[in-house]
Order: C-alpha cells, then sequence, then structure tokens
C-alpha cells in the first residue's frame, strides 16, 4: 500500500509541475499548484508507510523468535514428564526412590528413570549411584511397573555391579494389571459396599486385624472389590446373580446380596459376621 501510494504521488508530481509550466507560459489560471500539493502528501504518506529493508528484517526476525520461542514451549510441554516421588531416602551415597506417574509406556517409563541423575544434581548428599522403582498412578497392581539403576562414578559401579558410568539398566514390567484401575472393574449399583461391610464389622467389635485392598485380585476373579483381613476377607460382586453364581462353586464361606466372606482365621464363629451381613444388607 506504502509503495503504491509514493508511486502515485510521484506520478502527480510531475503532472502538477507540468501543468504549473504551462500555465505560465499560457497565462493560464491552471490546477497545476493544487495537484502538486495533493501529490506530495501522497508521496509523503506513501514514502513513510514503505518499510526499510532494516524494519522488514526486524520483524522478520522477530516473527521468526516468536515461532521458535512457540514451538520450544510447546515441546517443552509435550515432554514434561508428570511423576511425584513417592518415596526415597540416601544411604551413604546411594539414592533409593520410588517414583509415582501416570505415565505407562515404555519410552515415557524409561525417560522418567533416566530423569533422575539430573534430579540426583539437587541432592544435598553427593550421590554415586540411584536405584529407581516406579508404580502407576491409581493401579490395581501390588508390583512396580518398572525399575533401573545406574551408577554416576566408578564408586557407583561398585554399588551397582553395572559396568559403566551414567549407563542405566533399566526393566519395563507393565502388565494388564499395572493398566487396571478400580474404575476399570464392572462396578455393583447396591447401595452398600465392602468398605461398608468392613465399617460395620468394626463398630461391631468383630476381629478384622490389618485390613487392606486387595482389588487387583479382581481382575482375574471378576469381582468389585476384595478387602482382606488377617481374621476374614470381604468379596463385593457386581451383582447378586454373580455372587450366588460364585458361591455355589464351593467359594468363601457364606454369601448375602453381591458380598461374600472367607473366614481366614478358622476359630473364630462366623455367624457374627453373618449377622452383621444381614444387619446391613437386609
Amino acid at each position: 500500500m506504502g509503495v503504491l501510494l509514493a508511486l502515485l504521488g510521484a506520478l502527480g508530481v510531475l503532472v502538477g509541475l507540468v501543468l504549473l509550466v504551462l500555465g505560465v507560459i499560457k497565462k493560464k489560471k491552471m490546477k497545476g499548484g493544487l495537484v502538486l500539493v495533493v501529490s506530495l502528501v501522497l508521496f509523503i504518506v506513501g514514502f513513510i508507510m514503505v518499510p526499510t529493508e532494516g524494519s522488514e528484517s526486524a520483524d522478520k526476525s522477530k516473527d521468526g523468535e516468536k515461532v521458535e520461542t512457540s514451538a520450544k514451549e510447546e515441546e517443552t510441554k509435550e515432554n514434561k514428564l508428570d511423576y511425584t516421588i513417592q518415596e526415597e531416602r540416601v544411604d551413604g551415597s546411594i539414592w533409593y526412590v520410588t517414583l509415582l506417574t501416570p505415565l505407562t509406556e515404555e519410552k515415557d517409563l524409561r525417560e522418567l528413570v533416566e530423569s533422575t541423575s539430573d534430579l540426583a544434581k539437587d541432592k544435598d548428599e553427593k550421590i554415586d549411584s540411584i536405584f529407581v522403582k516406579v508404580n502407576i498412578k491409581d493401579s490395581l497392581a501390588k508390583s512396580y511397573a518398572a525399575d533401573g539403576k545406574v551408577a554416576l562414578s566408578n564408586k557407583g559401579i561398585a554399588q551397582t555391579g553395572l559396568d559403566k558410568i551414567g549407563e542405566y539398566e533399566f526393566d519395563y514390567k507393565v502388565t494388564e494389571e499395572h493398566l487396571t484401575t478400580k474404575a476399570d472393574l464392572k462396578q455393583s449399583t447396591e447401595s452398600y459396599s465392602a468398605e461398608d461391610i468392613l465399617k460395620a464389622f468394626q463398630d461391631a467389635k468383630l476381629p478384622t486385624t490389618d485390613s487392606r485392598d486387595n482389588s487387583h485380585n479382581c481382575i482375574s476373579l471378576e469381582c468389585t472389590t476384595l478387602i482382606t483381613t488377617e481374621d476374614v476377607s470381604i468379596y463385593e460382586w457386581p451383582s447378586v446373580e454373580k455372587a450366588q453364581e460364585v458361591r455355589a462353586k464351593n467359594f468363601g464361606d457364606a454369601q448375602v446380596g453381591t458380598i461374600i466372606i472367607r473366614m481366614n482365621n478358622k476359630s473364630l464363629d462366623i455367624q457374627p459376621y453373618i449377622d452383621v451381613l444381614n444387619s446391613v444388607i437386609n
């Protein structure tokens, strides 16, 4: 646009000068002066609007920097590893660390394990070797999804049994268990749950020593929840029909609604447990 105005202005200046000269020669009043003034204005405006080579280069450079910066930010965002340190301890110059992450792909877990070398630089202690374990967030698995170790010095080589400094030994162990969360299991629509039954047993002062969620076993059993204690195990099934079908195969010791219980401490009387089941469910 600036170039076009400048050209029109230059042409107008030429026409204006011609008209002025003709007016002087013929001693006639002509509009050469007006044309000349308007053309000069167009020329000056157009000239101002035309970008110089330096300004164009600067603008292009800025645009290029913006695109490059944006690309780098996007790459950093995409490559950011999502994790938290679940457990850690330093024993001498050995760093034992367990990471918790929603990532499950082998390349991501390998990168995550190898990133601990950079984390070790921020430790107050001098770290000669790192032993890493990885847990998958919300996974039902009770085993680690990956592990690895690295020697950061000659002393670290002796600590790890590895042959080279800075080269990770990595083991990827992800199975179906690691990829399954509680939400992936078929759920019951009943108003009570295995957790409610456990609380009812505890409120009734019935033995439920060392209760723990072992629902990872439900992947193969097709149950909804499994709570295990030293005294009794509580199995919750997706439906009453499914619980009845399983109990008919002589699984467990008693079934009420969607719940089957199995007595692990055979010295205990099962009847008080059945009474509590009935009070909650029926």
